[in-house]
């Protein structure tokens, strides 16, 4: 089976960064309302891009080069810093209890 990078096509794109948000490896660049494109050497094949575009503006195609030991090692330090990424932004929420003592704090300043 030969390895497919997914081709955005620009004209038909809408800019809703669906794509954006399910590529593991940070592999589609562009801002919302902007259409966007796929940097094929970051590409690793995956497909997790296609199901959320709501105008089915990508499909998959052939690699331009080859996929290198040095890209794939890029890859997975790019689906790494991903995830440290993703796992900073999250919202930590606080258990009950803390959430009591919260609220106690901040009622005992008024």
């Amino acid at each position: 089976m030969k390895r497919k990078v997914a081709l955005v096509d620009e004209a038909r794109c809408i800019g809703c960064a669906r794509c954006i948000d399910a590529c593991p490896v940070d592999a589609i660049v562009g801002a919302q309302g902007l259409m966007h494109t796929v940097v094929g050497d970051w590409c690793i094949g995956c497909e997790l891009c296609l199901p959320p575009c709501p105008v089915d503006c990508i499909e998959m195609a052939p690699p331009a080069g080859e996929w290198t030991p040095a890209l794939k090692r890029a890859a997975g330090e790019r689906g790494r810093r991903r995830q440290r990424r993703l796992k900073q932004a999250a919202i930590q929420s606080h258990d009950a209890e803390a959430r009591r003592s919260i609220l106690a704090e901040l009622l005992a300043r008024k």
